[in-house]
C-alpha cells in the first residue's frame, strides 16, 4: 500500500530548493529567489510592510524587533506574496500573533505559510518524535533549532500530533485561546478560569516564572465528570502581555479512548 503524503506550498518550495535541515532555511535567500527585496527600517504603525508590482516586491521589516520576530514577520509577508500577489499589506503586531485566534482569511493564510516555511512538517515531525518528554524545555530546544518563538514552536508541536497535548493560554481575565492535538478527544475542554491548584495559576499570579513540569489532577483543568480519576502532566511558563502558556500532556490511554466510561 502506498502512503500518499501531501506537502504545503511552502514545504514544496523548500524541497525545490533542496533544503533538508532547519539551519538551511535562509529566508532572505528564499525571498531574493522569489523576486522580493528585504529591508529593515525603523517603521512605525506596523510590524512589516509588503509592496509588490508585477513579479517584484519589497518587504520592509521593523528593525527594532528581536531576531526571531523578524523571521516570523518575513515569513508571514512571503505568505502574502505567495497567496495574495498583486496586493500590498501593512501588518500590525496583532495581525501576526503566532497563536490560534480569530483573524481574516488572508492573515490566517499568511500565518499558515509562515509556519510551514519556518517549521516544515517533513523536518519538524521527525524531530518532535525524538524528544523524551513534551515540556517547555523540549519546546525550547526545538525553537532554538528552528529559530522560532516559544509560542509558535509549541503550537507546531501540538499540531504535529506526536504526543496527545493541549496548549492553553490564559490571562488574568481567563482563557484566551487553546489548541489540542488531533488524538485528544473534544470532551477534554480546558476550563476558562485557572484553578488555584494548577502550575499556571502560580505562574500567572505568583512570583515564580518557571518550575519543572509535574503531574496534577485532571480536575484542575477539566470541569467534566470523571476528571478526578486521572492525572495529567502540566508545564507552564510566563510569556509576554501578562499571559501564561500551559502545556498539558495526557498520558492515560482511557482519557484518549473513543468509548470511555467517562
Amino acid at each position: 500500500m502506498t502512503l500518499l503524503v501531501s506537502f504545503s506550498r511552502a514545504e514544496q518550495r523548500l524541497m525545490e530548493l533542496g533544503i533538508s535541515e532547519p539551519e538551511e532555511i535562509d529566508l532572505e535567500a528564499i525571498a531574493w529567489d522569489e523576486g522580493v527585496r528585504v529591508q529593515y527600517k525603523d517603521i512605525s504603525g506596523c510590524e512589516a510592510r509588503l509592496v509588490g508590482v508585477g513579479n517584484r516586491a519589497i518587504v520592509t521589516i521593523r528593525s527594532s524587533t528581536e531576531d526571531r520576530r523578524k523571521r516570523f514577520s518575513l515569513a508571514h509577508e512571503l505568505g502574502h506574496w505567495n497567496h495574495h500577489r498583486g496586493r500590498s499589506f501593512e501588518c500590525r503586531a496583532d495581525d501576526m500573533v503566532e497563536r490560534y485566534s480569530s483573524k481574516s482569511t488572508e492573515e490566517r493564510e499568511a500565518d499558515s505559510y509562515a509556519a510551514d516555511l519556518l517549521m516544515p512538517a517533513y523536518m519538524f515531525r521527525p524531530l518532535a518524535r525524538t524528544i523524551k518528554r513534551p515540556t517547555f524545555d523540549s519546546v525550547k530546544e526545538l525553537a532554538d533549532r528552528f529559530q522560532t518563538s516559544l509560542t509558535a514552536t509549541a503550537i507546531r508541536l501540538v499540531d504535529a500530533n506526536a504526543w496527545p497535548l493541549l496548549l492553553v493560554c490564559h490571562a488574568a481575565g481567563g482563557r484566551v485561546w487553546f489548541k489540542r492535538s488531533r488524538d485528544v478527544p473534544d470532551r477534554w475542554f480546558p476550563q476558562k478560569e485557572l484553578d488555584s491548584d494548577s502550575l499556571a495559576f502560580d505562574r500567572l499570579f505568583g512570583a515564580k516564572e518557571r518550575t519543572r513540569a509535574q503531574k496534577i489532577g485532571a480536575e484542575a483543568w477539566f470541569d467534566k465528570k470523571g476528571a478526578e480519576h486521572f492525572d495529567i502532566v502540566e508545564d507552564a511558563i510566563r510569556i509576554s502581555n501578562g499571559q501564561v502558556l500551559s502545556l498539558l500532556w495526557i498520558e492515560n490511554d482511557e482519557m484518549l479512548a473513543e468509548h470511555s466510561r467517562y
